[in-house]
Order: C-alpha cells, then structure tokens, then sequence
C-alpha cells in the first residue's frame, strides 16, 4: 500500500512516518513538505491513503484536496492539523475527507491513524 504523508514540519512529518512504518507491513511512505509536491508526484504514486496537514506553503492542504477531487482522483484523506475551526470542519465536509485527527499528536492520536491505515 502507498501513502504520501505532506506536513510542512519535518519533525511532525517524521512521527507520522515512523509511525506507520512501525506498525504497518508492506507500506510504501512518500513524504511531501507542501500540497505543491503532493500534487506534482500524485499519478507517478497513485497512493491508497493521503495524510495531510492543512497550513502548508505553496498549497494547503485545502487546496489540494480541492484540486485532486476536481481532476477525478477522488482521494482517501486523513487530515492531521491544529485547525479545528468549526468552519474549517465544514469545508473539510464538504470536501468529502474521510477523518480528521487534531494536533498536536500522541501516542492515542497515533494510534487512532494506525487503526485507521492498518483497516484500509
């Protein structure tokens, strides 16, 4: 199975990686500093699972999702972001995300994306 993981911060970016490498079998991690390079590596890839913060530069994790269901990838997203605005909620919604786990993670949290990629 293929996931990118795409978190501007290096350091959250490598618990999320090591993380799933950790608990998960035969995984292939991709990792993505922005929505930018997710988008320029997403068909090279065609990942199961996409892991994504959402305040990146170059392109937020908004915009991705956006743009990703807008050419018909149809993306299977987890959102891990500090942005639990009840409006931010309601975009992510309405962009057909399939979870959300708020920041700043835990070993709970991390658990809870395991879970969540282990029953893919």
């Amino acid at each position: 199975m293929k996931i990118i993981v795409a978190d501007d911060s290096s350091f959250v970016r490598n618990i999320i990686v090591k993380s799933i490498k950790t608990n998960i079998e035969n995984i292939e991690i991709i990792s993505c500093v922005n929505g930018k390079e997710v988008w320029d590596c997403w068909d090279e890839h065609n990942p199961k699972w996409l892991v994504t913060d959402l305040l990146m530069p170059e392109m937020t994790g908004q915009e991705l999702i956006k743009k990703l269901n807008d050419a018909g990838k149809n993306p299977n997203v987890i959102v891990i972001s500090a942005d639990i605005q009840k409006g931010t909620k309601e975009e992510l919604e309405a962009l057909n995300i399939k979870h959300q786990i708020n920041k700043p993670l835990n070993p709970e949290k991390l658990q809870t994306l395991i879970d969540i990629l282990g029953g893919a």
